[in-house]
């Protein structure tokens, strides 16, 4: 009932019994505020459920970074859930290993076994092919897909 973090997202998860779905966890990111969009896109395999927030302004780089670094605006976040007997809770807080203001990390989630990836579809490098120099932002909003593994 709090909607004091207008435009923040969230997602709701649902499961069927005989026949019936019934609503069983309402998630939001653990670091909520006002336009992250949070829940613009979702995945789901099994037990993980990946959440993608392209208008978060997280500046943190990598996994389980500083949440309340908010430097770098729109840049995006991807959020991962488990789920562990009905209850769900969050495993990571993902970031672009080049976060960058306006490149929407987690416009687009998949996750499939341990393999994560995310688009950014505003990213600016003018790198091609894989793993090439995230650092060049010679291509404005050319976009990027990241993948991650987890150990």
């Amino acid at each position: 009932a709090d909607n004091s973090a207008q435009d923040s997202g969230a997602v709701y998860v649902f499961t069927r019994t005989g026949g019936v779905w019934s609503q069983q966890a309402y998630v939001k990111a653990s670091n909520t505020t006002a336009t992250d969009l949070f829940g613009s896109s979702v995945a789901l395999a099994g037990d993980t459920l990946v959440v993608g927030a392209p208008f978060e302004d997280g500046g943190a780089i990598g996994i389980n970074g500083n949440q309340l670094d908010f430097g770098a605006s729109f840049s995006g976040a991807v959020y991962v859930f488990t789920r562990t007997g009905g209850v769900w809770s969050q495993q990571a807080y993902v970031k672009a290993s080049n976060t960058g203001a306006s490149d929407h990390f987690g416009t687009s989630v998949a996750v499939a076994g341990d393999t994560l990836a995310s688009g950014a579809g505003l990213e600016a490098s003018g790198a091609t092919g894989v793993n090439g120099d995230q650092a060049n932002n010679s291509a404005g909003q050319s976009g990027a897909v990241y993948v991650y593994r987890a150990r």
